[in-house]
């Protein structure tokens, strides 16, 4: 298994800068202050922040967590409830805000890639069961034995445990959408993660397996942290 744990937090969005000086303080703040403290809250694995080289949102943040009840933990809400100033002044930053707490549902390959492409999936009811089992057992097989592919995972939307009116949702204000099922393909660069996908896991090969919408982004890797790593800060 390649992720840490059984639950994953992804939160995907665009940002509204003025200038130059307001992305920097956005990287800073997410290097010095906002990774740190989200794996200072117990139960959270590893942190890691990427940047779109093809498609939308611009962002992406995942943090691997031990169960989605992580998430919903009383720890991790009293952060959510409690920003900093620094913190207030970058989220409201945040537009186009996907937010969504996951269950792990299948993870294969080891360690993590340089590119990453996600697919977000939300399958009509009658062929959920069919499109994941055929993710799992015939488009994962193939893909995880393409060269340059380290990692496939599916992930499953947890609506209880995503939900939370916190003082940082209000901050940005426009309510998060939250997503149903993702597929998360990682390796070597995007532009592998994304001609894999092409190949086995493309908007018509979907459609020959079930109905469900398909939007789709690929990213470049920017910072991966563990949470041992901030106790040397």
């Amino acid at each position: 298994m390649s992720l840490l744990g059984t639950g994953l937090l992804g939160i995907w969005h665009d940002l509204e800068i003025k200038d130059n000086a307001e992305l920097s303080d956005f990287q800073l703040w997410y290097t010095q202050q906002h990774l740190p403290e989200r794996l200072g809250v117990p139960g959270f694995l590893r942190g890691r922040r990427y940047h779109a080289v093809a498609g939308k949102p611009q962002y992406a943040a995942l943090y691997e967590t031990e169960s989605v009840e992580t998430l919903a933990s009383a720890s991790y809400h009293k952060q959510l409830n409690n920003p900093t100033t620094w913190s207030t002044q970058n989220l409201a930053r945040f537009r186009n805000t996907n937010r969504t707490a996951f269950t792990v549902e299948q993870s294969f390959g080891y360690g993590i890639g340089a590119g990453a492409s996600v697919i977000w999936l939300s399958p009509e009811t009658n062929t959920i069961g069919q499109i994941t089992s055929w993710i799992t057992g015939t488009a994962f097989p193939q893909i995880i034995q393409t060269p340059g592919i380290v990692a496939a995972h599916l992930l499953s939307g947890d609506p209880k445990s995503t939900h939370a009116d916190t003082t940082e949702s209000a901050i940005r204000g426009t309510p998060d959408k939250v997503s149903d099922c993702v597929v998360l393909v990682e390796g070597h660069d995007p532009s592998i993660t994304k001609q894999t996908l092409s190949q086995y896991l493309s908007p018509k090969t979907m459609a020959t397996i079930g109905k469900s919408s398909y939007e789709c982004c690929h990213y470049k890797l920017i910072h991966s942290s563990v949470s041992a790593d901030i106790l040397n800060l």
